[in-house]
């Protein structure tokens, strides 16, 4: 099993661009109260197609992958909070204690699963053949 770190490196940074790219417009439209419920579900969106994208070139270990694009992209988040504000508290106060584990968490479970579907697929195309 060959983990691929660049790739896996680069899912995770771009995981936290694409999901500062949506939150800017996002809040800017809506208030960020109404944004808050649906983090969680757009963290497991946008990281579903970066954990498939890290592991498609991957003979096995898929889920391995998945789940380090997710935790290397929470790693980045908490390392953007600690630098911007010194402290995870402003981003807790913000989303609240449940919802901020939440969406870390489905953030890394997204990966996971895009990671999980991408050795599915490449399985089933391998038995075919």
């Amino acid at each position: 099993m060959k983990i691929r770190w660049i790739r896996a490196v680069a899912a995770a940074v771009l995981v936290e661009v694409a999901l500062v790219i949506l939150t800017i417009p996002v809040t800017a439209v809506f208030s960020m109260e109404a944004f808050v419920p649906f983090v969680p579900a757009v963290c497991f969106a946008v990281g579903f197609p970066f954990g498939w994208w890290a592991t498609r070139k991957s003979e096995s270990g898929f889920v391995l992958q998945g789940t380090l694009v997710g935790i290397m992209a929470t790693f980045i988040y908490f390392g953007l909070i600690l630098s911007q504000f010194g402290s995870l508290k402003p981003a807790i106060d913000v989303y609240g204690p449940f919802l901020f584990v939440l969406a870390n968490a489905a953030k890394i479970l997204g990966c996971v699963a895009g990671a999980f579907v991408c050795g599915r697929r490449r399985v089933a195309v391998l038995a075919e053949a």
